[in-house]
Parts: structure tokens; C-alpha cells; sequence
């Protein structure tokens, strides 16, 4: 007898149980270290769909890690933790589609393949980065100690070798959530191209939907950002 087929993505195995992304709903907890900057509308406006306009160029950098869970499979944060934990960078634009203002993602890394497929079916541009780092604090450790006035930290992002994304914050003062600009919605483009004629592609401008935000342990401090380049 042939067993019915429940996969959400690849492996396409009968029990489901080979997809290299768990179906969702999705639950996350996140760590950010994140730098606001605003940079030339008309250069920004290069790297967005078309149905997108800047808004007056503010954006976002970040580096964060993640703690995610399905819905469907509630347990695997203790059954399967490497496929709960993930660690991601980004650079965002300020945007409007109509009268919504919103923000897009023209690049994005992951350190996991299954974080990465994920992004491209909400789409988000993702592609897996060598190494991701961000500063961690441990209320055990002397030196280091918690977050407080006049500590640094940083993070970064590599790929293929090269230093891609550097955030360098000296921490100010503990902050409130009214401290993070609100950029509205999140779109994405899904984005599948055929490889011949008989195929159906996708390009399609999409909102990812979230709900219940939180946001907590916030600091405020002054920021450098450095950019790189990667030949891919």
C-alpha cells in the first residue's frame, strides 16, 4: 500500500519527516544587535521591486540569533535543538507600497539550510553565510558581566571568506521600545525562476505576517557600520 505524502518541502518522503523545513506557523525568540543609518534614496531605490518606493532612505543593519519553533512540532526545541537555533544577519530599507510604509530586505544570511529555504518561501533573500558572531553576555562571567553604560559590543557576518557586515555599538543607556524606529509591514519577493520552457515561475511581492511582538532588554549607544563585499 502507497502511503500518502505529507512533506512540506524536500526531502519528499512519505511520513513528511525528510522536509528540510518544518510546516508552520513559526514561534521566534531573538537577540539583535542592530545599527539604524540612512543612506542615498536614489542608490536604495536600485536594489527594491518596483511596486516599492524609499521612504527617505533610513534602513537597518543587524545581527541576531534565533530560536525558532513550528507550531507542528512544538517539541523540537529539546528533541532536535540544531534545527531551533539559527543565527542571521540583514540589511533593510525603509519602504512604501501605496500608503503602507514597510520595510524590505535586499540582503540577508543564515548560518542553517533550513533557515535559509524558509526565508526564500516568505521571501526573504536569503543565502548562508560562513560565520555569524554577535557579542554575548553571561551575568557569571566577571568581566564581561550584563549589558550596561559604556560596554561595547559588536557582531559580524562572512561569506566565502570575506567580512561582509561588521556592527561596532558602545552602550549609552538602557533604552524603551519607543528608542526602535517602527518601519510598518515586512515585504518579500518570491522569487523561483524556470529553468525551461515547460516550467512555471514565481515572482510574486509578498507581506510576511507577524504577530504578538515583544520587545525587552533594549540599550541605546552610539554605532559604527562597516560594509564588505563578496564575489557572490
Amino acid at each position: 500500500m502507497q502511503l500518502p505524502m505529507k512533506p512540506f518541502t524536500h526531502f519528499l518522503t512519505p511520513l513528511g519527516r525528510g522536509s528540510v523545513v518544518e510546516e508552520g506557523p513559526w514561534h521566534y525568540g531573538i537577540d539583535y544587535i542592530t545599527v539604524y543609518f540612512r543612506a542615498d534614496p536614489e542608490l536604495l531605490q536600485q536594489l527594491l521591486p518596483q511596486k516599492l518606493k524609499v521612504v527617505d532612505g533610513t534602513s537597518v543593519a543587524y545581527v541576531s540569533e534565533f530560536v525558532s519553533v513550528s507550531e507542528k512540532n512544538p517539541e523540537a526545541y529539546y528533541t532536535d535543538p540544531s534545527q531551533t537555533i539559527y543565527r542571521e544577519a540583514g540589511v533593510g530599507v525603509m519602504c512604501r507600497y501605496g500608503d503602507r510604509t514597510g520595510v524590505f530586505y535586499p540582503f540577508m544570511w543564515v548560518d542553517r539550510d533550513w533557515a535559509m529555504i524558509r526565508g526564500w518561501l516568505n521571501g526573504y533573500p536569503k543565502k548562508i553565510a560562513d560565520e555569524i558572531v554577535m557579542t554575548r553576555f553571561h551575568s557569571h562571567n566577571k568581566i564581561i558581566g550584563l549589558p550596561r553604560e559604556g560596554v561595547k559590543v559588536s557582531g559580524y557576518c562572512t561569506r566565502h571568506g570575506s567580512r561582509l557586515l561588521t556592527l561596532l555599538v558602545e552602550l549609552k543607556r538602557a533604552g524603551e521600545v519607543e528608542d526602535l524606529i517602527r518601519f510598518g509591514s515586512t515585504f518579500g519577493v518570491r522569487h523561483f525562476p524556470t529553468t525551461h520552457g515547460s516550467q512555471t515561475g514565481v515572482n510574486e511581492l509578498v507581506e510576511v505576517i507577524k504577530t504578538n511582538m515583544q520587545s525587552s532588554g533594549i540599550w541605546v549607544g552610539d554605532a559604527e557600520l562597516r560594509l564588505g563585499e563578496s564575489p557572490a
